[in-house]
């Protein structure tokens, strides 16, 4: 599952590992992490947003980590934008994939805009519902 497209890496981070509902909480973002992110929004590699950290990724191979920001209620559920910051092993240089989101509260399903303007559904894995959920408990800003 976890090949470098954008969206695989990001599904795998979005959905991977399971957690009950009740329970499931982003990580907390380490330091290496922040300054990462801090990196590159300096860069202009990632734009300057309040981006909230979800999870991370280390494998002798990959370095990754998922990001999500200006959660936005719809019809439907959640809309956000989603990042995903990419390390390949032996690699210098970082890849940003900036990635639409929606979450479908009632339906416990998260799905990502295509290149295309379609949206298309990540398929289901443990852990999804209660991603869902949380995403779907959060509060807009302001």
């Amino acid at each position: 599952m976890l090949r470098l497209g954008g969206a695989s890496v990001l599904a795998a981070l979005a959905l991977g590992a399971p957690a009950p509902a009740e329970t499931w909480q982003p990580q907390t973002e380490s330091p290496m992490w922040a300054k990462t992110r801090e990196q590159l929004t300096q860069s202009g590699d990632l734009p300057a947003r309040p981006w909230l950290f979800m999870e991370g990724l280390h494998t002798p191979a990959l370095r990754a980590a998922e990001y999500l920001a200006d959660p936005t209620r719809t019809r439907m559920g959640v809309a956000f934008d989603g990042a995903l910051l990419i390390q390949k092993k032996d690699a210098d240089n970082w890849t940003v994939r900036l990635v639409r989101m929606r979450a479908l509260c009632n339906q416990q399903r998260l799905q990502r805009l295509s290149a295309q303007g379609a949206w298309v559904d990540y398929l289901g894995r443990d852990g999804t519902a209660a991603k869902v959920q949380w995403i779907c408990a959060l509060r807009p800003p302001g």
